[in-house]
Protein backbone atom coordinates (compact mmCIF):
# COMPACT_ATOMS: atom_id res chain seq x y z
CA UNK A 1 0.00 0.00 0.00
CA UNK A 2 1.40 3.42 -0.96
CA UNK A 3 1.57 6.55 1.19
CA UNK A 4 -1.71 8.50 0.94
CA UNK A 5 -1.92 11.40 3.42
CA UNK A 6 -1.02 12.89 6.81
CA UNK A 7 -3.68 13.53 9.45
CA UNK A 8 -4.08 14.44 13.13
CA UNK A 9 -6.16 12.22 15.40
CA UNK A 10 -9.07 13.89 17.21
CA UNK A 11 -7.68 13.07 20.68
CA UNK A 12 -4.41 14.82 19.83
CA UNK A 13 -6.38 17.82 18.55
CA UNK A 14 -8.21 17.99 21.88
CA UNK A 15 -5.01 17.81 23.92
CA UNK A 16 -3.06 20.17 21.64
CA UNK A 17 -5.56 22.45 19.88
CA UNK A 18 -2.78 24.59 18.33
CA UNK A 19 -1.08 21.58 16.71
CA UNK A 20 -0.30 21.86 13.00
CA UNK A 21 1.68 19.70 10.59
CA UNK A 22 3.38 21.15 7.55
CA UNK A 23 4.09 18.56 4.87
CA UNK A 24 6.00 18.61 1.62
CA UNK A 25 6.17 15.82 -0.95
CA UNK A 26 9.24 15.89 -3.18
CA UNK A 27 11.28 13.90 -5.65
CA UNK A 28 14.73 13.71 -4.12
CA UNK A 29 18.31 13.05 -5.16
CA UNK A 30 20.09 11.73 -2.09
CA UNK A 31 23.87 11.90 -2.09
CA UNK A 32 26.54 11.38 0.54
CA UNK A 33 27.08 15.13 0.80
CA UNK A 34 26.53 18.39 -1.08
CA UNK A 35 28.63 21.62 -1.15
CA UNK A 36 25.55 23.81 -0.68
CA UNK A 37 24.54 21.88 2.43
CA UNK A 38 28.07 22.07 3.82
CA UNK A 39 27.82 25.86 3.53
CA UNK A 40 24.50 25.79 5.39
CA UNK A 41 26.06 23.72 8.17
CA UNK A 42 29.02 26.07 8.50
CA UNK A 43 26.66 29.04 8.88
CA UNK A 44 24.57 27.55 11.72
CA UNK A 45 26.59 28.93 14.67
CA UNK A 46 25.97 32.40 13.25
CA UNK A 47 22.29 31.58 12.80
CA UNK A 48 21.95 30.67 16.49
CA UNK A 49 23.84 33.82 17.44
CA UNK A 50 21.37 35.93 15.46
CA UNK A 51 18.56 34.22 17.36
CA UNK A 52 20.39 35.23 20.55
CA UNK A 53 20.87 31.59 21.52
CA UNK A 54 23.74 29.81 23.21
CA UNK A 55 24.19 26.64 25.25
CA UNK A 56 23.21 28.40 28.48
CA UNK A 57 19.88 29.91 27.36
CA UNK A 58 18.78 27.43 24.69
CA UNK A 59 16.21 25.60 26.82
CA UNK A 60 14.47 28.85 27.78
CA UNK A 61 13.68 29.94 24.22
CA UNK A 62 9.87 29.78 23.78
CA UNK A 63 10.01 27.48 20.74
CA UNK A 64 12.19 25.00 22.62
CA UNK A 65 10.69 25.42 26.08
CA UNK A 66 7.19 24.64 24.79
CA UNK A 67 8.46 21.42 23.19
CA UNK A 68 9.82 20.53 26.63
CA UNK A 69 6.35 21.12 28.09
CA UNK A 70 4.89 18.95 25.33
CA UNK A 71 7.26 16.11 26.10
CA UNK A 72 6.38 16.31 29.80
CA UNK A 73 2.70 16.01 28.85
CA UNK A 74 3.57 12.84 26.91
CA UNK A 75 5.13 11.25 29.99
CA UNK A 76 8.71 11.76 28.78
CA UNK A 77 11.44 13.49 30.81
CA UNK A 78 12.41 16.51 28.63
CA UNK A 79 16.03 16.55 29.84
CA UNK A 80 16.43 12.98 28.56
CA UNK A 81 14.11 12.95 25.55
CA UNK A 82 14.42 16.10 23.44
CA UNK A 83 12.63 17.41 20.39
CA UNK A 84 14.69 16.99 17.23
CA UNK A 85 14.99 20.79 17.14
CA UNK A 86 16.56 21.03 20.59
CA UNK A 87 18.90 18.09 19.93
CA UNK A 88 20.23 19.70 16.75
CA UNK A 89 20.43 23.24 18.14
CA UNK A 90 22.20 22.04 21.28
CA UNK A 91 24.80 20.29 19.13
CA UNK A 92 25.46 23.51 17.24
CA UNK A 93 25.54 25.61 20.42
CA UNK A 94 28.10 23.27 22.00
CA UNK A 95 30.34 23.47 18.96
CA UNK A 96 30.13 19.72 18.42
CA UNK A 97 30.74 18.01 15.10
CA UNK A 98 27.86 18.58 12.68
CA UNK A 99 25.66 15.72 11.54
CA UNK A 100 26.81 13.87 8.41
CA UNK A 101 24.00 11.61 7.25
CA UNK A 102 23.28 12.51 3.62
CA UNK A 103 22.70 15.59 1.49
CA UNK A 104 18.93 15.51 1.99
CA UNK A 105 18.86 14.69 5.71
CA UNK A 106 21.58 17.23 6.49
CA UNK A 107 19.66 19.80 4.43
CA UNK A 108 16.39 19.55 6.36
CA UNK A 109 18.31 19.48 9.64
CA UNK A 110 19.87 22.82 8.67
CA UNK A 111 16.45 24.20 7.77
CA UNK A 112 15.15 23.04 11.14
CA UNK A 113 17.81 24.92 13.13
CA UNK A 114 17.50 28.02 10.93
CA UNK A 115 13.71 28.21 11.39
CA UNK A 116 13.67 26.83 14.96
CA UNK A 117 11.08 24.29 13.85
CA UNK A 118 11.28 20.52 14.28
CA UNK A 119 11.43 18.72 10.93
CA UNK A 120 11.59 15.12 9.74
CA UNK A 121 11.26 13.02 6.60
CA UNK A 122 10.21 9.56 5.45
CA UNK A 123 10.75 7.55 2.28
CA UNK A 124 7.24 7.30 0.81
CA UNK A 125 8.01 3.88 -0.70
CA UNK A 126 8.38 2.56 2.86
CA UNK A 127 5.09 4.00 4.14
CA UNK A 128 1.76 2.15 4.28
CA UNK A 129 -1.31 4.29 3.67
CA UNK A 130 -2.13 7.30 5.84
CA UNK A 131 0.35 8.63 8.40
CA UNK A 132 -1.49 9.72 11.56
CA UNK A 133 -0.33 11.77 14.52
CA UNK A 134 -1.96 9.93 17.42
CA UNK A 135 -1.43 8.52 20.91
CA UNK A 136 0.46 5.28 21.32
CA UNK A 137 -1.26 1.95 21.79
CA UNK A 138 -0.55 -0.80 24.31
CA UNK A 139 1.79 -3.35 22.77
CA UNK A 140 3.19 -1.07 20.08
CA UNK A 141 6.94 -0.97 19.58
CA UNK A 142 9.14 1.63 17.92
CA UNK A 143 12.32 0.77 16.00
CA UNK A 144 14.60 3.84 16.00
CA UNK A 145 17.15 4.90 13.42
CA UNK A 146 20.44 3.02 13.60
CA UNK A 147 20.94 -0.68 13.02
CA UNK A 148 21.76 -1.26 16.67
CA UNK A 149 18.93 0.81 18.11
CA UNK A 150 16.88 -1.20 20.58
CA UNK A 151 13.13 -1.35 20.11
CA UNK A 152 11.10 0.92 22.41
CA UNK A 153 7.87 -0.13 24.10
CA UNK A 154 5.34 2.63 23.50
CA UNK A 155 3.50 4.25 26.39
CA UNK A 156 -0.14 5.20 25.61
CA UNK A 157 0.64 8.73 26.82
CA UNK A 158 3.19 9.09 24.02
CA UNK A 159 2.16 10.92 20.88
CA UNK A 160 3.64 9.55 17.68
CA UNK A 161 3.35 9.32 13.92
CA UNK A 162 2.24 5.93 12.65
CA UNK A 163 1.16 4.53 9.32
CA UNK A 164 -1.04 1.46 9.00
CA UNK A 165 1.71 -0.98 9.95
CA UNK A 166 4.31 0.76 12.16
CA UNK A 167 5.37 3.68 14.32
CA UNK A 168 7.17 6.16 12.07
CA UNK A 169 8.30 8.78 14.58
CA UNK A 170 8.18 8.41 18.37
CA UNK A 171 7.45 11.18 20.90
CA UNK A 172 6.03 13.47 18.24
CA UNK A 173 9.37 14.71 16.87
CA UNK A 174 12.00 12.93 18.96
CA UNK A 175 13.25 10.22 16.60
CA UNK A 176 12.28 8.65 13.27
CA UNK A 177 12.15 4.94 12.57
CA UNK A 178 14.75 3.08 10.54
CA UNK A 179 11.85 1.29 8.83
CA UNK A 180 10.97 4.39 6.77
CA UNK A 181 14.25 6.31 6.71
CA UNK A 182 15.54 8.39 3.81
CA UNK A 183 18.59 6.71 2.28
CA UNK A 184 20.61 7.06 -0.92
CA UNK A 185 18.08 4.70 -2.56
CA UNK A 186 15.15 7.03 -1.79
CA UNK A 187 13.58 8.73 -4.81
CA UNK A 188 10.53 10.33 -3.18
CA UNK A 189 10.15 11.61 0.37
CA UNK A 190 7.55 13.33 2.51
CA UNK A 191 8.97 16.03 4.77
CA UNK A 192 7.24 17.08 7.98
CA UNK A 193 7.36 20.41 9.82
CA UNK A 194 6.03 20.00 13.36
CA UNK A 195 4.24 22.47 15.60
CA UNK A 196 2.50 21.33 18.78
CA UNK A 197 1.87 25.02 19.54
CA UNK A 198 1.95 28.33 17.68
CA UNK A 199 5.67 29.00 16.99
CA UNK A 200 7.18 32.35 17.98
CA UNK A 201 10.08 32.47 15.50
CA UNK A 202 8.90 31.00 12.19
CA UNK A 203 5.43 29.97 11.03
CA UNK A 204 4.88 26.48 9.66
CA UNK A 205 4.17 27.99 6.25
CA UNK A 206 7.43 29.97 6.26
CA UNK A 207 9.28 26.88 7.41
CA UNK A 208 7.91 24.90 4.47
CA UNK A 209 8.99 27.65 2.08
CA UNK A 210 12.50 27.73 3.55
CA UNK A 211 12.77 23.94 3.36
CA UNK A 212 11.55 23.82 -0.25
CA UNK A 213 14.07 26.46 -1.29
CA UNK A 214 16.98 24.58 0.25
CA UNK A 215 15.88 21.23 -1.21
CA UNK A 216 15.63 22.70 -4.69
CA UNK A 217 19.22 23.96 -4.37
CA UNK A 218 20.40 20.36 -4.05
CA UNK A 219 18.44 18.92 -6.95
CA UNK A 220 15.15 17.94 -5.29
CA UNK A 221 11.76 18.86 -6.79
CA UNK A 222 8.75 19.82 -4.70
CA UNK A 223 5.58 18.14 -6.01
CA UNK A 224 3.01 19.41 -3.51
CA UNK A 225 2.77 20.70 0.04
CA UNK A 226 0.27 21.84 2.62
CA UNK A 227 -0.60 22.23 6.29
CA UNK A 228 -2.81 19.93 8.37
Amino acid sequence: MAFTKIEIDDEVRKQFPEARIGWLLADVEVRESDPYVEELKAALPGVLARHGLNEANLASHPDIARWRDTFSAMGAKPSKYRSSLEALARRVAKGQEMWNVSSVVDCYNCASVTALLSMGAHDTAKLDGAVTLRHGRVGERFFPLGDGGEAVDVDPRNILYADESKVCCWLWCHRDTRLASVTEETTEAVFIVDAAFTPRTTSVEAGLELLAGHLEKIGCRTKTSGVV
